[in-house]
């Protein structure tokens, strides 16, 4: 008999039914933190379909190394997080438009409108809570339909998603031309799908003046598409309020990616990951910004002490590509090796401050934001965008080695591997090059990776 499919909207009830379970018991920190420190011991080291969704939820709430303080912070993302898959879910009864923004784009502006947001690329890592073979149905659904297997899984996913009911009906969809032409295809491909408007915003090459007056205009463009075809219209002091909300956390979160250039760290790469995570859903709110606070403080009392995240921090770790989505490797690397991730390409925060004192000013700094998140800041332009970004965190970051995950559906990535290279060489730090998809597992599995990375740090005389 052939495997049951999917009922609608059957992946984002069960994650919500686990989120509020997960809510519940942050409620005591100290509890989960001696609960995950115990299941340390029972969870299974490999991979099976019965054991897939609990040992990838483990792994993203930190394995049992995230101490009780930063596990109160995580609470509140898990909030917003909850209110998302809400408001996803309430979406069926059709009372307030639904735009599907792609997770390259920060929603801000849709955070003052009353509709939906659905980020469609997000089901390429949630779907992985309720095992793996979960995600990869639904990327095999995309690829049954006619996209290639090189195609990026994270867009596979998304139209894959759609296909098999795991997402709410568009009214609309905004896009970018950042970070790859598997996103702007993608985007095409769930146009003609879903018959929705699309309104894509057009990305500059270049980091001027210019440029960022380019992207400005557009993103008045897009604000007069959302208004035109919602009938709603934009709260400017509510978009004020969520911008200073922005400013504060963003300002948190790049003095926490600063502080892991202490030896050793005392920064967490689950939080700073689940900080990006956070900023695709949910940017700009109260509960984002009492996270970043408490995980700064939290790391501010480490380094104040001169200790770590970890007690016995052998290895510092430069990881400067998109993580494994399928199983998230951070809490492995600290157990087995006594290895810290310093340097993360997508968790790293580097934005500028945004002027609330005009409709212009915070519009044109709004526009410098989105340039400036992780991959469009890499990834739109030049490929001296990402290597002088990687030359600046090898000078300052201390590492030991980096590793480069070369998930196959980044395109870029593989055709920049001649230049990381050389970047790495001259700074004399040993890179590891993984060939990978940080989605799909049938690429390269979870058990192949980790004897790569072993091989690698054993060859190098760090473990």
């Amino acid at each position: 008999m052939g495997e049951k499919p999917l009922k609608k909207l059957q992946v984002w009830k069960y994650q919500r039914r686990r989120l509020r379970l997960l809510i519940f018991l942050l409620r005591f920190p100290r509890l989960v933190y001696v609960l995950t420190r115990l299941l340390r011991f029972v969870m299974p080291g490999r991979e099976t379909r019965s054991n897939s969704a609990r040992r990838h939820s483990f792994s993203m709430i930190g394995g049992g190394l995230v101490r009780p303080a930063d596990l109160k912070a995580m609470r509140y993302v898990y909030l917003d997080y909850l209110e998302y898959m809400d408001d996803l879910l309430y979406a069926e009864k059709g009372t307030w438009p639904v735009v599907w923004s792609e997770f390259n784009l920060s929603n801000e502006i849709l955070r003052v409108l009353d509709v939906v947001m659905y980020v469609p690329e997000s089901m390429a890592i949630m779907g992985h809570n309720m095992g793996t073979h979960t995600t990869v149905k639904i990327i095999e659904a995309a690829e049954r339909e006619g996209l290639p297997t090189e195609f990026c899984s994270a867009g596979k996913a998304a139209i894959g998603a759609y296909l098999t009911h795991q997402a709410p009906k568009p009214d609309l969809l905004i896009s970018s031309s950042h970070p790859c032409d598997s996103v702007v295809s993608s985007y095409q491909t769930l146009e003609y799908l879903t018959k929705a408007p699309l309104f894509s915003v057009d990305t500059p090459y270049w980091d001027d003046d210019g440029s960022v007056d380019y992207y400005a205009d557009n993103l008045l463009e897009l604000i007069g598409f959302l208004e035109d075809n919602t009938g709603l219209k934009v709260n400017w002091e509510d978009l004020a309020q969520v911008c200073d909300n922005i400013n504060k956390t963003n300002a948190l979160l790049q003095e926490y990616t600063e502080m892991a250039r202490a030896v050793p760290s005392p920064c967490n790469l689950t939080c700073l990951l689940l900080g990006w995570q956070h900023s695709i859903a949910a940017h700009g709110t109260e509960n984002g910004l009492k996270f970043a606070q408490m995980i700064c403080e939290n790391a501010k009392a480490r380094l104040a002490k001169g200790k770590g995240f970890i007690k016995k921090q052998k290895i510092r770790v430069i990881w400067w590509d998109i993580p494994i989505g399928f199983h998230f490797l951070e809490p492995w690397l600290n157990r087995r090796f006594g290895a810290v991730t310093v340097a993360d390409f997508m968790g790293r925060v580097n934005t500028s401050m945004i002027d609330l004192s005009s409709r212009e000013t915070m519009i044109r700094d709004l526009a410098r934001t989105h340039l400036n998140i992780a991959m469009a800041r890499q990834l739109r332009g030049p490929a001296e965008f990402f290597t002088e970004e990687l030359k600046r965190i090898l000078e300052e970051y201390s590492g030991d080695c980096m590793i480069f995950t070369r998930h196959q559906g980044c395109k870029g990535g593989w055709a920049m591997g001649k230049l990381i290279r050389d970047v790495c060489q001259k700074a004399d730090l040993p890179v590891l090059f993984l060939s990978t998809d940080s989605f799909d597992p049938r690429f390269a599995s979870e058990q192949e990776i980790k004897r790569e990375i072993t091989g690698f740090f054993q060859n190098n005389g760090l473990a």
